[in-house]
């Protein structure tokens, strides 16, 4: 992840101009985890800047992604989410809150790029999906919520 003096730089280098707007927004996705939308950005950014537009916040998004400056997360396809973190990394991400977790395993970055006629890659992503805990132990609460509630007054069960 870079720092606010190396992201300026860095868009000089590549030609970008640095303008207010791109700096809070990109302040704005290095200061969570999360991967936030498009959205959740807009939504922190107007905060310090009101006359700020969500088109605006898009745009800049795409633009930082299209020069690799921050990274674009798409679980299971639906919503792009932003990553301010280019370093190789991958992704859990939870089927039910649609929650995006990094994963910094440098095992997970030593699989060979394929061969195969005509096409040439250039890297990989690889994306976990499975149930994170936050919703695992939700379900497991309403499930034992839902025996609780299939008991009688006696302990019997209704079935």
């Amino acid at each position: 992840m870079l720092s606010v003096p190396d992201f300026i730089n860095t868009c000089r280098e590549v030609g970008l101009n640095v303008t207010y707007q791109r700096i809070l927004i990109y302040k704005s996705l290095i200061s969570t985890r999360s991967h936030p939308t498009a959205e959740e950005i807009y939504s922190d950014v107007k905060q310090e800047y009101p006359s700020i537009s969500l088109a605006t916040v898009y745009k800049t998004l795409e633009t930082l992604a299209e020069h690799n400056l921050i990274g674009k997360v798409t679980p299971l396809h639906d919503l792009a989410r932003y990553d301010g973190d280019t370093e190789p990394h991958h992704h859990l991400v939870c089927l039910e809150c649609r929650k995006v977790e990094d994963i910094h395993d440098p095992e997970l970055n030593k699989i060979p790029l394929p061969r195969q006629a005509g096409f040439i890659a250039s890297g990989y992503r690889i994306q976990f999906e499975g149930i994170c805990e936050e919703c695992r132990l939700a379900k497991e609460e309403e499930r034992k919520r839902q025996e609780k509630t299939d008991m009688t007054f006696c302990g019997k069960s209704k079935n």
